[in-house]
């Protein structure tokens, strides 16, 4: 019973070798010498690395305990990476709150929830008769098994004192009677209506000129205002096999051509195949002309049936291709049967060592001549990002980087932070090249937004004067039939409440209003917004059964307390994840992140 507690509870006490952890961490002996700051900060806490690697440890060794079969590949372990980070700053913040809003676990906190235990011991088979818990049996239990009862206390001293803390943020919502009865009428009070939908997409032809887009920016000139900025200009410099790389996968691919046959060709493929489909033994099932890349394709169609090609140069690397079968599609096309080994030419360490230097000598250069000349001399070319500011997590070109970001707000034009290996094994190269304050945006950036904008204001205004001549020109009784034999978009709208958004029409409150104001068959009159003109036709109405309310007042009471209660929960967590102060530095130590 007490293992099984365990199991549930997923405590793990071992750890996976220390080298995963160091592979996948600061690489080369140089950052020995190398002084590196603190891997993150969390509400003036400061985290090590080596605090961090201890807790990534048991994180993948949980991972690994619980997916006994499957590999932690690069994106588990950036998965991994990420939850347990997640799961720091969460422990670090909470346990704040808690600080602030004194929650004490006292004795007599423990002894209620020995008294009282939760679901998840009421489940545990040992505690059952006949499916049911019983008590009895989970009293013997504490008071003969010291082993759990010290697991329940350990366990309970831990977890009370953020159940306590839920518990007061939850506390601070109440809801009344009044609030019920207002929920209840709001979400019965319904109707069925056809909408017509004057749609400013449906006209055409509309321009804007410059000069009306200069007058928007002119009157609307502090949308476009801007906190500081900064951009890059940078050098992204690829990773890529290098010939002496493309020649070592040559030779393999040769060893294995001389030893392949149309026998053991499966038994090989598994063997040494680098390819997704060496599992099953190289088989790339049927395809056609056009499936696979050029080399491939052309080599493939060319060969004889039950044939193996010499082996085959692509951009993934060395193919032998063994072909099986072909066949005709009912559209009369051919396709084959192959299988494959693939050797792919991937980068050596000596390639990416290399590339290292070129990273710094590219950065040397520019310290001294600029990156553009730099750049121009090296063969490179040098881009610039969009603007971007100081909470930006992404910058454009470049990707994530916030410790980028960081520099960049930091320093002056010109100055360069060291060479950013990238999750790809390349490097960027990269110097602030400009720096502003608060500014507007230039009119020329934001022209194209603007005349999106001008235009689709301009299509509203049109299409909601043909909605006034269409409401003036017909009696209620013809706009149904009318708006069809006009090409109106008529739109059936099932179980409409006040804030329900409609298909199409999205949610216009000023129309839901209208139609829960009629009975069937009465038309609203011409309702106009933003995103067009509405004029709808109610079908059915089905009000609020009071006398039900009555009935289940008390229950929906309960209901509706414990969904505001988790409401405002969830609303203070993200409030509180949102105003902490966090930095994360953990893209020094794992390049992947």
């Amino acid at each position: 019973m007490f293992e099984q507690m365990r199991r549930n509870a997923k405590a793990i006490f071992w750890v996976v070798a220390i080298v995963f952890i160091v592979s996948m961490g600061i690489g080369g002996i140089a950052g020995i010498f190398t002084p590196q700051p603190f891997l993150a900060k969390i509400a003036d806490q400061k985290i090590t690395y080596t605090q961090y690697k201890d807790m990534l440890q048991r994180a993948y060794g949980k991972y690994a305990e619980e997916n006994p079969d499957k590999e932690i590949d690069d994106a588990a372990m950036t998965q991994i990476n990420n939850d347990t980070f997640k799961q720091l700053k969460d422990e670090i913040l909470l346990a704040e709150q808690i600080t602030k809003y004194k929650i004490k676990v006292t004795d007599n906190d423990i002894l209620e929830k020995f008294h009282n235990p939760g679901d998840d011991i009421k489940q545990i088979p040992d505690f059952q008769t006949d499916g049911v818990f019983d008590n009895q049996k989970y009293e013997d239990a504490l008071m003969n098994n010291d082993q759990f009862a010290q697991y329940l206390e350990a366990n309970y001293r831990n977890s009370l004192p953020y159940e306590k803390l839920y518990s007061r943020i939850k506390s601070e919502v109440v809801v009344s009677m009044d609030d019920v009865k207002d929920d209840y009428i709001k979400k019965n009070n319904k109707a069925d209506a056809r909408v017509i939908f004057f749609d400013p997409k449906k006209v055409e032809n509309v321009e804007a000129t410059d000069e009306e887009l200069q007058v928007y920016y002119d009157e609307h000139k502090e949308d476009y205002k801007r906190d500081p900025a900064r951009k890059y200009k940078y050098v992204k410099i690829t990773l890529e096999a290098s010939e002496a790389d493309i020649n070592t996968a040559k030779n393999r691919i040769d060893e294995v051509s001389k030893q392949v046959t149309l026998g053991n060709f499966a038994e090989l493929a598994e063997e040494y195949s680098e390819d997704t489909s060496a599992a099953d033994g190289g088989d790339l099932g049927w395809f056609g002309h056009g499936k696979m890349v050029k080399e491939f394709d052309e080599m493939v169609f060319k060969m004889g049936v039950n044939t193996i090609s010499k082996p085959l140069k692509s951009q993934f690397g060395w193919h032998i291709i063994y072909k099986r079968e072909t066949r005709k599609t009912e559209a009369g096309d051919d396709e084959v049967l192959a299988s494959h080994i693939l050797i792919k030419a991937e980068p050596s360490q000596e390639t990416k060592d290399k590339l290292s230097f070129v990273a710094y000598d590219l950065f040397d250069l520019s310290e001294k001549v600029g990156i553009d000349s730099a750049a121009a001399s090296m063969k490179y070319e040098a881009k610039e990002t969009r603007e971007f500011f100081a909470d930006a997590t992404f910058i454009s070109g470049i990707g994530k980087d916030p410790a980028l970001v960081e520099f960049a707000f930091k320093n002056k034009v010109g100055k360069m932070p060291d060479p950013v290996l990238q999750q790809d094994g390349g490097y960027i190269v990269a110097q602030i090249s400009y720096k502003v304050g608060e500014h507007y945006q230039d009119f020329e950036e934001v022209k194209a937004r603007i005349k999106r904008t001008v235009e689709t204001e301009k299509k509203t205004a049109i299409v909601t004067a043909r909605a006034d001549s269409f409401a003036a020109a017909y009696p209620p009784a013809e706009y149904l039939e009318k708006a069809e034999a006009a090409g109106w978009e008529i739109v059936d709208a099932k179980e409409v409440t006040i804030d329900k958004s409609l298909p199409k029409v999205r949610l216009v409150e000023a129309l839901n209003e209208a139609i829960l104001a009629l009975e069937p068959e009465q038309y609203t009159g011409l309702i106009k917004n933003d995103n067009g003109a509405y004029i709808a036709y109610v079908t059915a109405r089905t009000n609020p059964d009071m006398a039900k309310f009555e009935e289940e007042k008390e229950s929906l009471l309960n209901t509706l307390q414990e969904s505001k209660e988790n409401e405002h929960l969830n609303e203070w967590y993200r409030d509180m994840i949102d105003k902490a102060e966090v930095i994360d530095n953990r893209h020094i130590y794992f390049p992947n992140i």
